[in-house]
Order: structure tokens, then C-alpha cells, then sequence
């Protein structure tokens, strides 16, 4: 959403490319003006034609530039869509090969009606070459002559008999000849003997001219263009002054549009008699489709077995047509059903995408998309259980910050109001909320009184025991219960609010300044350790008892023992002497020992460090396993000790958080 309202926020760019192409075009336009503001000067500036070169591929470039971005919008707005892409593949792959095997099967049937036009006019041609013939043996046998009026007679008996070349004296000869440059002709010559014994030479010629093309019109319906045709280089070039005239009859519809050279010396010289070489009789043919169908299949088109067989084959393609049809129907049902499913998952997407994990497809898993559709239920479903899930879990870290904060805050912020009573304390819990306590109490002007404990466990259910002990505690101090009664009352408390598993330790001790004692009471709590000058080695104020809440009824011992000047108290939580290595050995009592029997500088704050620097080192890089505690007093100047109304400044604990 940030995003979104930061794109609608910045100013939309103007393209650089649409400026530049209206500025070539004006600069076009000026400097076509100046060109000819010039000229009427006689000033020619070749700089202004540079320019105009420049602008103008500048132009030329940034059209096609826009032209190809223009495409390729377009290319995408219609295609963007899967239906549409689909119908595309469809179409390029069942529809457009059909298209093309129609246009290839179209060329196959046009070329082979092309070669039976081409037949089929030398049919005629060799038909008109038959004609002459019979009219030549009809007129030497019989004198008379054709009613064409366009066949030329040569007769060696008669005057005309002077015009044969000599090569057809005595020759008999059917074919074309070209007399001339452009006039190619259908020659007949036959020898027949004469009555007084000589060879008698009958010629008959017809030129291939626009009578000849009309009357094969006339007769056939095909309409024919002979020209003759001089070959350079395998290139011909036609005579345009040659007989007939291709009309637009020849273009008319259902025609075959077809062409027929003749061979290399098929024509002959009218003179001479040799091949006329480079000399050939192209002729341009349009054929009616019914002289193929007659060409090929004569009068058997009209019988019974014809047409059933193109009944057979007419049934045979309506057939193929209906399943192509089906197949096409099927196709698009195909498609319908896939851009259906893909358009679904596209909104289910985009409502994801917005934060609505409500959306749901409701698609039934028939196919592999149907599939992908429920997988996407169930992944929103998924998402959005984890959403609240994260919500809760989010809830709950709020909750337990806010709980740590006050257990924090339980913890004593100053040390005991007595003049020569120095304190330290340090509280590092494993988890949010710790288990461990302490506390300090001013019972009156003479005596005070300090607590630590350890509920058994982590986390929230360990603080609230904490939180409410200590509550407690405070209550039983202010009422001046005695050490016996305030044991019982809490682990009555303890017992009956917490579970069987739950626990508590705590170690309780009243210092009466003015008698100097110290009475200890213990419920399963780490023995303090005395700290007295001359005495080497630390003194553990043992006084042993179960922990709080194991037992309905708990039995409790308090000891009591002097209170010397420079003393010290060094109260742990099992978290200190069970700290262990990257080996998992623990700190243990010995090494605890040993370092308080060092420490010749009794100050709380010295020996609370020295403590944990010790721990430090011995653990290394291992995370604590159990929370830490660390509480010290020493008591200096017994005898001159009066309680204050306003808190001298004392070694404040440290809270390790």
C-alpha cells in the first residue's frame, strides 16, 4: 500500500521520445521554409540539408520506434489474457495448419489443372493440324476448298504453286512454322501424283492469329494469346503486335489461368525449312473448368456411378467437416474451462495480494488446475491461521514485556535505610519473565529483613508465583509475622495455587542490628554463605527444609548465630553453582568456595562481580539454563547504626535483563 500511494505521489515523467519526434518535425517543417526563403535569395546553405538529413532519420527512427511499441501494446492488451493466448495456440496450431494444407492442396489442384489446360490446348492445336489435313486430302482429291477463309492453298498445278518453299516440294511435312519474324503458322504439305506422272505438292497454311483464337473460343470456350516469344538469357521477352487479344473474358471466374511454350526448334522457318533458334510461340491460355472435368472424366460424369462416387466423396467431406466442427467445439469448451479456473486464480490472487485471505475459489478438483485451485484454499486458510496465530503469539510478547516490566519493578530499586549496610544484587532471568526473587525489608528501626527464592520453571505461570509470594511476603513482614507462621501461611498459598509439579524455594533471614544476630530460616533454598574477617574460609548458615508447596503440612528450622562488624551475607539461586561449561560440567560448590575465600575486599558490589565474571568464564559462549541471582550485604559500624529517614545512597543491585 506504501508503495502504491509513493507512485501516486511522485510526478509522472513526460517520455522523452514523443517531444523529440514533434520537435524533428517541426524543425522539418522550418527548415523547409528557410530552404526556400533562400533559394529566392540564390543563398544555398549545404549545413541546412546536413540538418534536415539528421531530423529527418531522427524521424524516420523514432516512427518505426513507435510504430514496434505500438505492436507490441497491442500484441499485449489482446493477448494478455490465458483464454486468449489459448485461442491463439489453437488457432496457430489445429486451425492454421488446416489453412495451410487447403492452400497447398489448392496450388497441387491448380497445377495439375494448369498441365491438363496445357494438354488440352495441344489437344486443339494438334486438332487444328488434323483439320488442315483433311481439308488438304479433301481438296486434292476432290478440288474442293475450305470455307475458312483465313487457310491459305498452295497447289504446285496451280499459279500459287510458286510460293512453296522449295524444301516442301516433295516432302510431306504437318506442323508450325514461323514466316518471318511474327507470324507463326500451322503448315500441312502432302504429295500426291499429278497426271502426267510428276509429284504433286498441295501446301495448306493457317496463321495462329486472332481468327484462329476466336473460332477456338467459339468451339471450346478456351480463350488462348499466342505471341512469339524471343528468348535472351532464359528470359523471354513476347511480341506485343502478335495475334489474338487476352481479353477479360479470360479472367472470368471458374477459368484456369495457364501458359504453353513451345520446344527449343519446334518452330520451323517457312523459307528454309531449319529450326528457328531463340524463336518460340508462347500462348497464354484461360480454359473453362468444364473442359477439365470433360478432359478427365468424358461422359462419364453423367452416370449412375459417377455420381454415386461423388455423392460417396461430397458425404465423405460434410463428415470430416462435423467432427472438425465437434473437435473445434470441444476445443473451445477446453479453453472456456481453463480461462474460467486461470481468471478465478487471478482474483483469488489479487485479493491476497490486497490482504483478503478470506477469498476463497471453491473449485471442484477435477483437473490439474481445479487441483492448484483447492491447494490455493488451502493455502489461504493456511495464511490466514498463521496470520492470527502471529497476532495472538504477538499478543501474548505485548503481554509478557508488560509482565516483565512489572516483575522488574517488584524488584527492590534501593538497599536497606540503615547507615553501615551496604548492598548489592544481580537478577538475570532465562526467558522474559524469571522465576527468581529477592527482596529487602525495614521492619523497624533496629531490624531488617532480607528474602530470595526460585519457583521451579520458566515464564509466565513462574513470574505470576513470584509476583504473588512476594505480595504475600510483604503482607506477612508489615503484620510482624514470625519466621514459623509466615513458612506455613506461604507454603499454604503455595500448595494451594500452584500445580503439584510447582515449587518454591525461599531463604528468609531477620538481622537485629542492635542485639547483632542473624535468625535464618530455609525451605529448600541455597545455604548464604558468611563472610567473616579472620576466618578463611566462607561459613554456610545451613538450616535445611523441603521448598515451598511440596507438602501440605511444612516442618521449618531457624538458626541463629551472631552478627560480627564487616560481615558479609552472599545469598545465590541455584542458577549460579548448576552454570555449566561447553563440556556440561556445572560451576559447582567447590569452585564457589574457593572464590569467596579469595575475596579479601568484602564489598557487595566487588564480590557480585568477581561472582559473575567467574561464571562468565566458566560457561564461555553457553546460554544460562536456569535464571541467576546474586544478592550481597555487609554490615559495617554496628554500633553506632540508626535508622534514616531519607535512603542513604547505597551500591545499587544490577538488573540483568
Amino acid at each position: 500500500m506504501s508503495d502504491a500511494m509513493d507512485q501516486e505521489k511522485r510526478p509522472r515523467r513526460v517520455a522523452a521520445a514523443p517531444i523529440v519526434w514533434a520537435a524533428g518535425i517541426v524543425g522539418i517543417i522550418v527548415l523547409s521554409y528557410l530552404d526556400k526563403l533562400f533559394q529566392r535569395f540564390e543563398i544555398r546553405l549545404p549545413f541546412l540539408d546536413f540538418f534536415a538529413f539528421l531530423l529527418w532519420l531522427s524521424v524516420i527512427g523514432l516512427t518505426l520506434y513507435g510504430f514496434a511499441l505500438a505492436v507490441r501494446w497491442t500484441l499485449r492488451a489482446l493477448f494478455w489474457t490465458v483464454g486468449r493466448r489459448l485461442f491463439l495456440s489453437y488457432v496457430m496450431i489445429g486451425v492454421f495448419p488446416f489453412f495451410l494444407f487447403a492452400i497447398l492442396l489448392a496450388a497441387i489442384l491448380y497445377v495439375v489443372a494448369g498441365v491438363a489446360t496445357q494438354a488440352n490446348f495441344r489437344a486443339e492445336r494438334q486438332s487444328a493440324v488434323g483439320q488442315l489435313e483433311s481439308l488438304n486430302t479433301e481438296y486434292a482429291l476432290q478440288g474442293r476448298k475450305p470455307r475458312i477463309d483465313s487457310v491459305e492453298i498452295y497447289d504446285s498445278e496451280e499459279p500459287s504453286g510458286g510460293q512453296i518453299p522449295p524444301w516442301l516440294r516433295g516432302t510431306n511435312f504437318s506442323g508450325m512454322a514461323l514466316r518471318g519474324d511474327e507470324d507463326p503458322l500451322f503448315v500441312v504439305s502432302r504429295q500426291y501424283p499429278s497426271e502426267d506422272g510428276e509429284t504433286r505438292t498441295v501446301l495448306f497454311a493457317r496463321p495462329i492469329d486472332r481468327r484462329w483464337a476466336d473460332e477456338l473460343e467459339e468451339r471450346s470456350g478456351m480463350v488462348v494469346w499466342p505471341q512469339i516469344a524471343l528468348r535472351e538469357r532464359d528470359s523471354f521477352t513476347a511480341n506485343s503486335d502478335g495475334g489474338g487479344d487476352f481479353s477479360s473474358r479470360a479472367f472470368a471466374w471458374g477459368r484456369i489461368l495457364w501458359f504453353e511454350i513451345t520446344e527449343e526448334g519446334g518452330l520451323i522457318d517457312w523459307n528454309s525449312g531449319a529450326p528457328r533458334p531463340g524463336k518460340r510461340l508462347l500462348t497464354a491460355i484461360s480454359n473453362p473448368t468444364t473442359n477439365l472435368v470433360q478432359f478427365y472424366f468424358g461422359g462419364a460424369t453423367s452416370s449412375s456411378i459417377m455420381r454415386a462416387v461423388f455423392g460417396a466423396i461430397a458425404g465423405l467431406a460434410t463428415l470430416l467437416m462435423l467432427i472438425y466442427f465437434v473437435a473445434t467445439a470441444f476445443a473451445a469448451v477446453l479453453i472456456f474451462s481453463i480461462s474460467r479456473a486461470v481468471n478465478r486464480i487471478a482474483k483469488g490472487t489479487k485479493a491476497v495480494e490486497r490482504g483478503d485471505f478470506s477469498y476463497r475459489i471453491r473449485m471442484k478438483p477435477q483437473n490439474q488446475l481445479g487441483e492448484m485451485a483447492v491447494s490455493f484454499d488451502r493455502m489461504t486458510e493456511s495464511i490466514a491461521s498463521l496470520l492470527t496465530t502471529v497476532a495472538e503469539k504477538e499478543r501474548m510478547q505485548s503481554e509478557i514485556e508488560i509482565a516483565a516490566t512489572i516483575q522488574r519493578n517488584l524488584l527492590p530499586k534501593e538497599g536497606p535505610q540503615f547507615r553501615g549496610v551496604s548492598f548489592s544484587a544481580h537478577f538475570e532471568p532465562t526467558a522474559a519473565i524469571g522465576g527468581d526473587y529477592y527482596d529487602v525489608f525495614n521492619i523497624d528501626k533496629t531490624r531488617l529483613a532480607v528474602a530470595i527464592g526460585d519457583v521451579s520453571g520458566h515464564g509466565l505461570s513462574t513470574g505470576l508465583v513470584m509476583a504473588m509470594v512476594k505480595a504475600a511476603i510483604t503482607t506477612l513482614v508489615e503484620e510482624g509475622a514470625e519466621e514459623t507462621s509466615l513458612f506455613h501461611r506461604l507454603n499454604e498459598l503455595v500448595f494451594r495455587s500452584t500445580e503439584r509439579r510447582a515449587f518454591m524455594t525461599l531463604a528468609f533471614t531477620i538481622f537485629d542490628l542492635e542485639r547483632g544476630t542473624i535468625r535464618h530460616t530455609n525451605a529448600g533454598h541455597l545455604f548464604p554463605y558468611l563472610l567473616r574477617q579472620g576466618v578463611p574460609q566462607p561459613i554456610s548458615i545451613e538450616s535445611p527444609s523441603l521448598p515451598l508447596g511440596v507438602r501440605h503440612e511444612l516442618v521449618t528450622r531457624t538458626v541463629e548465630m551472631d552478627l560480627q562488624e564487616g560481615d558479609a551475607i552472599v545469598y545465590l539461586s541455584d542458577g549460579i553453582v548448576e552454570a555449566q561449561d561447553v563440556a556440561g560440567d556445572p560451576f559447582g560448590f567447590e569452585q564457589l568456595e574457593a572464590l569467596l575465600a579469595t575475596q579479601t575486599d568484602r564489598a557487595p558490589s566487588n564480590i557480585r562481580d568477581e561472582i559473575l565474571r567467574a561464571i562468565a568464564r566458566h560457561s564461555g559462549g553457553r546460554v544460562a539454563d536456569d535464571d541467576r541471582t546474586v544478592m550481597v550485604l555487609r554490615f559495617d559500624n554496628l554500633k553506632t547504626n540508626v535508622p534514616q529517614e531519607i535512603t542513604t545512597p547505597v551500591d545499587e543491585p544490577a538488573l540483568a535483563t
